[in-house]
């Protein structure tokens, strides 16, 4: 029930009072109306039954009164509909945007351990759960208490006895609620994590589904992503099966009911009949033939609420299990955000320096002791065996993840006492698996700078060495790219990435191997590219290329988390036994020397750590 309360109040009562309140205004007269029909005809049945009763006018009068009752009625359920409904997808709107707001918000460290398929499941099955609960729940479920309340007082009114006998029923369909709300709870829970894993396979397959066909694994995927969906049918059908069966005797019991009204109420009718010594007509000391027929209308009525209550407790249960995962997203704090009196950092000259730094993920040490300290426009290579640690430097920089002891700096600001934003602002990141969204090609080199002028994007795509192929498309730079980047080769997008990059103008540059899987052309071309890219810039680049290890100021040599041997190329070709190692193993080029490659200096010197 907390996750209900917790949906109730922050979701629904608290932002949209007014509609609230007016959907119960609805639900209170569409209730009354109801309740009052079987009301009218039990009297007009007595009535007709009554010495010298009858007439047209009587049965006119009856008629009107009757059609304005349900006249009434339908207005106030138009309203009750209408204002559950839109109160349910203002909710489902609320919901979907805060959800992905706060997967924004989240650090690297969350979607390291998250499936994409899980988080997909929670903003579309889960989100659309907790809707069907609102529109339900919160506004309908006031009409199921304000007839089974009602239609209760009414009972009780006409007679208690008989009334008591009908309402006898009720703890029983309770019980059968609560029973099947806690089963079905857990069985949701379920099928909603199913759901997410089923989802993961799909996400997966369609990504990679050139890799795919490439291995010829389609009916490997196809019995893959059948055993998830399986496991989805097999647990719903299980849901539906507990809450069929649970609908099932909540409606016999109302059947018992029935009978029990139809049972006692005739015999009280019977005994109470009794024949007038006066007229010889047919009088009635107690129940009534109209009170009886008011009392199985009445029965009729709580057909709807009642497999409402039925469904209410299955939407119930679905709602605590949807509710309930998109809260524990809602609720996660994220390690990196800012801190207390952060301040904006400005432009900065790009003077970064790494101060004693330690990082530990999950546990696990991956960076130890690191000192560093590189001077505005250095260009800083970050060589080492895969699992170094060089990647995990880099992010720090950018503050993708924060230092478990010690402290990165820019400018001598800590970068934990500088506004996210205004830091990440500073700092352009070219990655080695660049990702190119569905849209044109001026857009995508746009995206860290929207509304950047075309004349601009021209530019730093020029820069880039890419305008004269975008040029030479059909649209030009209006040009659609397919999803990821289909239609354009791995060179094509790493020079679109960096100028994207150079159209956001950052002081300090991280460039992730940037060259590591393109032709010898087009790695000629990129380096091009990252020579205007890295003028007067900061520069962090990780590489296995000896072009760009040879021509930077500072080598930082990277082994178990630990930088093990620095200096200039030539410096540690000489005196580095890692580097010596890396270099016969990784560095040296095959068909080439190394005058072939452009330089990529910086416009100043990397110093060393004192």
């Amino acid at each position: 029930m907390r996750v209900i309360f917790r949906i109730l109040t922050s979701l629904v009562f608290r932002p949209y009072p007014g509609r609230v309140v007016a959907g119960y205004i609805s639900v209170i007269g569409a209730a009354g109306f109801a309740i009052a029909i079987p009301r009218i005809l039990g009297l007009s049945v007595n009535h007709m039954l009554e010495p010298g009763a009858g007439g047209v006018n009587q049965l006119y009068l009856l008629a009107i009164v009757i059609v304005l009752a349900g006249a009434a009625r339908g207005l106030f359920s138009f309203g009750q509909a209408y204002l559950g409904e839109s109160l349910s997808q203002k909710v489902a709107y609320d919901i979907r945007n805060e959800y992905f707001r706060k997967l924004q918000h989240l650090s690297f460290a969350f979607h390291d351990k998250q499936s994409t398929g899980s988080l997909m499941s929670r903003a579309t099955a889960d989100v659309e759960g907790v809707r069907m609960f609102v529109n339900m729940g919160a506004v309908r479920v006031g009409f199921i208490f304000a007839m089974v309340g009602g239609i209760a007082v009414s009972m009780l009114l006409t007679d208690v006895k008989l009334a008591f006998v009908s309402l006898s029923f009720v703890p029983f369909i309770g019980w059968q609620a609560i029973t099947a709300s806690r089963m079905l709870r857990r069985t949701w829970l379920r099928v909603q994590e199913m759901t997410g894993e089923m989802v993961s396979v799909l996400q997966e397959n369609l990504t990679g589904i050139r890799v795919v066909k490439a291995f010829g694994a389609e009916e490997h995927e196809k019995a893959r992503f059948r055993r998830e969906a399986v496991q989805v049918r097999e647990e719903t059908i299980r849901a539906d099966r507990r809450w069929a069966r649970g609908f099932a005797t909540m409606n016999g019991g109302f059947m018992a009911a029935i009978a029990a009204i139809l049972w006692v109420g005739g015999q009280d009718i019977i005994s109470g009949r009794a024949v007038s010594a006066v007229t010889g007509e047919v009088v009635y000391s107690g129940l009534t033939p109209g009170d009886l027929a008011a009392f199985v209308i009445y029965m009729g009525l709580l057909t709807m609420p009642v497999r409402m209550m039925g469904w209410m407790v299955n939407n119930f249960a679905r709602a605590a299990s949807c509710g309930e995962r998109l809260f524990d997203i809602l609720d996660q704090r994220s390690p990196v955000d800012d801190r207390p009196g952060a301040r904006p950092l400005g432009r900065i000259n790009g003077h970064v320096v790494f101060d004693n730094v330690s990082f530990a993920y999950d546990g696990t040490s991956v960076l130890r002791g690191i000192d560093v300290d590189i001077a505005p426009g250095g260009t800083v290579a970050l060589i080492g065996r895969p699992g170094s640690g060089k990647t995990t430097f880099a992010h720090l920089i950018a503050r993708y993840y924060d230092v478990s002891s010690g402290s990165v700096t820019l400018d001598g600001v800590d970068v934990r006492d500088a506004e996210l934003a205004s830091v990440r602002d500073n700092i352009g990141v070219v990655q080695q698996d660049v990702f190119i969204h569905t849209a044109s090609i001026e857009e995508n080199i746009a995206y860290g700078s929207v509304g950047a002028p075309t004349e601009r994007v021209r530019q730093v795509a020029a820069a880039a060495q890419i305008d004269e192929f975008i040029s030479g498309l059909p649209d030009g730079y209006q040009s659609m790219v397919g999803e990821r980047g289909v239609g354009l080769s791995g060179g094509q997008k790493q020079r679109l990435s960096i100028a994207r990059t150079l159209l956001t103008d950052p002081p300090v540059l991280v460039l992730d191997d940037s060259t590591s899987s393109v032709d010898a052309e087009t790695e000629r071309a990129v380096h091009i590219a990252l020579r205007e890219v890295i003028h007067g810039r900061t520069s962090f680049i990780i590489t296995n290329r000896l072009s760009t290890v040879r021509d930077a100021d500072l080598v930082l040599v990277f082994k178990e988390g630990s930088i093990v041997e620095r200096g200039t190329h030539q410096e540690l070709l000489a005196n580095g036994e890692e580097y010596r190692t890396l270099h016969d193993s990784q560095l040296r080029p095959e068909n080439t020397t190394e005058n072939d490659a452009p330089v990529l200096h910086g416009t100043a010197a990397a110093s060393q750590p004192s």
